[in-house]
C-alpha cells in the first residue's frame, strides 16, 4: 500500500506541475484530472460491466422461471442459474469489480492526503498556498461548509440510480439510500481533496452509464465474448 500511497502523492504534484505551467496552479484542478484519468483506465472495466449487468437484466425472465421450477430445491435452483449463466458467458460479479478496485484507491489517496497538506508534515515540494479550491480552505481538511458532502451523496445516489436494472430488488433499493448517506458522512469527515475525488468520480461514472446503455443493442454479442 505505500508503494500506491507515494504513486498517487507524485501523481498528484505531477499534475500540478502541469496546471502551474498554463498559469492555473491548483491541488484541486491536479485531483480532478488524476480522477478523470483513473476514469480513463478503468473504461473498458465499467463498459464491460454495464454491458454485463444489461445482459443479466435481459436473462430475468429465464431465471425466474428456473426458481419457479425448483421453488422447493434452492440449491439445485442456483445450480441451474450459474450454469445459465455460463452458456451465456455473462459473468454475476462483474458489477463488483470496479468498486473493488476503487477501495485502495480510495484508502490510498486517504493515506497520501493526511500528510501531503499536513502544515507540518508535508513534503518539501508542496505548495501549501494552492491547497485551497473555490471554498474550501484546504484540500487536506473536511470542507467546513459541507458543500462537497452534500455532493458526494446526491452523485452517489445518481450514481447508483442510472446504473441499478429497472427490475432492481429490495437490496439494491436498499443500497440506493444507504450508500449515498455513508458517502456523504465519508466526505463530511475526510480531507476534503478525497470527497472532491468521489464527487467527480461520480459524475464521471453516471455519465459513463447513460453513454454505454444508450449503444446499440450490437453490444450484446460483447458482452457474452
Amino acid at each position: 500500500m505505500s508503494g500506491l500511497v507515494e504513486f498517487i502523492s507524485g501523481s498528484i504534484q505531477f499534475l500540478y506541475e502541469m496546471v502551474s505551467k498554463i498559469g492555473l496552479p491548483n491541488y484541486g484542478l491536479a485531483i480532478i484530472l488524476f480522477t478523470v484519468i483513473v476514469k480513463l483506465l478503468m473504461f473498458p472495466l465499467t463498459a464491460q460491466q454495464v454491458r454485463s449487468m444489461k445482459r443479466i437484466q435481459e436473462l430475468q425472465p429465464k431465471v425466474k422461471e428456473i426458481q419457479n421450477k425448483y421453488k422447493k430445491e434452492p440449491q439445485k435452483s442456483q445450480q441451474a442459474i450459474m450454469e445459465l449463466y455460463q452458456r451465456e458467458k455473462v459473468n454475476p460479479l462483474s458489477g463488483c469489480l470496479p468498486l473493488l478496485l476503487q477501495m485502495p484507491i480510495l484508502f490510498a489517496l486517504f493515506s497520501a492526503l493526511r500528510t501531503f497538506f499536513d502544515p507540518v508534515a508535508h513534503p518539501p515540494y508542496v505548495v501549501l498556498e494552492h491547497a485551497k479550491f473555490i471554498w474550501i480552505p484546504s484540500l487536506g481538511q473536511p470542507d467546513p461548509y459541507y458543500i462537497l458532502a452534500f455532493l458526494a451523496a446526491a452523485f452517489t445516489y445518481l450514481q447508483q440510480k442510472v446504473s441499478m436494472p429497472a427490475t432492481g430488488d429490495q437490496t439494491q433499493r436498499t443500497m440506493l439510500i444507504l450508500m449515498p448517506l455513508f458517502m456523504g458522512w465519508i466526505a463530511a469527515t475526510f480531507p476534503a481533496g478525497l470527497s472532491l475525488y468521489w464527487v467527480i468520480y461520480s459524475v464521471i461514472s453516471a455519465l459513463e452509464q447513460v453513454i454505454i446503455k444508450r449503444q446499440p443493442q450490437g453490444v450484446k454479442e460483447e458482452a457474452k465474448g
